[in-house]
């Protein structure tokens, strides 16, 4: 597969979650400052929308660092990883370049470590079927800076990414 075709899949991904997460910026973080603490309705579907635009921004960076014979090929491949983070980080040869130091998982979450920041990934399957197992999820206090902090540094990502890929232009 040529690498420019390579290069416009991911930026129209890229480009799909720059403007997911200034949605979660916009309708969410914003309003959510002065609410006198988080919105268990709000929370839910922030984590579905977070995890899906964290998983695109990670898949973006598979599509412009591996080979694919074909469109075809690379399609099985993004569906194939799924929505599992820790796989597709273990598919990204240099996680270092675009600032991930450490991922692991526990409890439906996923912890990435960037060199400055944490970033809290709530895995998309566990939070969209959690009602299987019966699970109640309670909220701190804290909740919303937390997933202030982890969209922070998903930016940071996306913007390291962007810079390494698009000749510094940010887009």
């Amino acid at each position: 597969m040529d690498n420019e075709i390579k290069k416009q899949i991911a930026f129209r991904m890229i480009a799909r979650v720059s403007t997911g997460f200034a949605f979660i910026e916009d309708k969410y973080i914003f309003p959510q400052r002065n609410a006198g603490g988080p919105d268990l309705a709000w929370v839910r579907n922030v984590y579905i929308l977070f995890s899906f635009y964290f998983e695109l921004l990670l898949k973006s960076e598979l599509v412009l660092t591996r080979s694919f014979a074909d469109i075809v090929e690379l399609s099985s491949k993004l569906k194939k990883l799924g929505h599992n983070i820790k796989a597709i980080c273990d598919d990204i040869d240099n996680l270092d370049d675009i600032g991930i130091k450490d991922i692991s998982f526990k409890n439906g979450e996923y912890k990435i470590a960037t060199f400055d920041k944490i970033i809290y990934v709530k895995d998309f399957n566990d939070i969209r079927y959690d009602f299987i197992e019966g699970k109640v999820r309670s909220l701190t206090s804290k909740e919303d800076s937390v997933i202030e902090d982890s969209l922070i540094g998903a930016n940071e990502i996306l913007e390291k990414i962007k810079y390494k890929h698009f000749d510094n232009k940010t887009h």
